[in-house]
């Protein structure tokens, strides 16, 4: 078992909250709700706006427990681009990008990295979102995920996928009425989505981390009898140089730390779980020349995610070091994880 100075890095700030979103938590209703999770493998709820955002934070240290770990997808990812290949020798000071990237369309073919044939057309947008979402579910499989849930479908994209539209056009009562129907299966003891201050990212990332904040803020989360969930922000160091100035609430994780359980480092069972997005730049090749390009920082040696919530409770740092990592948890997790489609078509 590895204590709390292995998981936090230099810097961590543990459980610390950060900004004040609620304190409707006394002393009597968080003892009750450490009383139920003690009944049950602890429940995460991952909220996110694109296949591959998980990639942002590694997850081995939850399936290494036998966490019950959701996610709700709110896109399919339908109008990313598709990565072809790299350029060589980029000057990031002169070069717009070290990759080659297209929007699906007729004769854009998927590439196998780092080399090798192309392997599949994506003629359309309908079919990027069926690639991506085989990419999400492979990899949400080696994760151990327990439950997906999809709140778009394929050909009706209730909430589209769009950098420049932000989330202005999203049906954001729909989209509060899909995250409470997934909550009150999930039932999480911690919610954890995109970061809502990271203006820098993409639009549709902070803009649906400000909708969850504001739900929760709201008390839409909470739980009959327990106490509501810790919320977390994942934050997008490994894109952005804004996202390593520290602020109050951030937890450092060790990415290089051995885990017996997984029988890797955190960072290997990423970046086999990452890998399988091979159509887009999260893909570790991919990413990897953007950050040999100095285009981007890179990951280095952590995993950082911010405390949103304000409720006093022992978070995912005192989490981690209460509960070992346990192998026989682990091997009861699911082979791949349950597929829950909350759309309308």
């Amino acid at each position: 078992m590895v204590g709390l100075a292995g998981f936090l890095g230099l810097g961590g700030i543990g459980d610390a909250p950060a900004t004040a979103v609620d304190g409707r938590v006394g002393t009597a209703t968080a003892a009750m709700g450490d009383q139920a999770a003690a009944a049950h493998p602890l429940r995460v709820l991952l909220i996110t706006a694109h296949p591959d955002d998980e990639t942002m934070f590694d997850m081995g240290r939850f399936k290494e427990r036998g966490w019950d770990v959701s996610i709700a997808l709110v896109t399919n990812g339908e109008n990313g681009g598709v990565v072809e290949g790299i350029v060589a020798d980029v000057d990031p000071l002169s070069g717009d990008d070290v990759l080659i990237e297209h929007d699906p369309a007729p004769g854009v073919w998927l590439t196998q990295p780092p080399a090798g044939p192309s392997i599949r057309e994506i003629a359309s947008h309908v079919a990027l979102a069926r690639q991506r979402r085989h990419e999400f579910l492979t990899s949400q499989a080696l994760n151990g995920v327990t439950s997906v849930y999809f709140l778009s479908g394929l050909r009706s994209s209730d909430f589209e996928d769009s950098w420049d539209n932000g989330v202005k056009n999203w049906d954001t009562p729909l989209l509060e009425e899909r995250l409470l129907q997934v909550a009150k299966r999930v039932q999480p003891d911690v919610i954890i989505t995109l970061n809502p201050d990271e203006t820098w990212a993409h639009r549709q990332h902070w803009g649906l981390a400000r909708i969850v904040r504001q739900m929760y803020g709201k008390g839409e989360f909470d739980r009959p009898g327990e106490p509501p969930p810790t919320l977390y922000g994942i934050r997008e160091h490994g894109w952005y140089d804004q996202s390593l100035v520290p602020e109050p609430g951030d937890v450092r994780f060790d990415r290089t730390a051995m885990s017996p359980v997984l029988g890797a480092t955190y960072e290997d069972a990423w970046t086999k779980a990452t890998s399988v997005y091979i159509s887009q730049s999260s893909h570790p090749i991919w990413f990897g020349a953007r950050v040999a390009a100095g285009l981007l920082p890179g990951y280095t040696d952590f995993d950082l995610i911010r405390r949103l919530d304000a409720t006093g409770r022992p978070g995912l740092a005192a989490q981690f070091a209460s509960q070992a990592p346990d192998s026989r948890a682990m091997a009861a997790l699911p082979a791949k994880p349950r597929v829950v489609r909350l759309s309308r078509g």
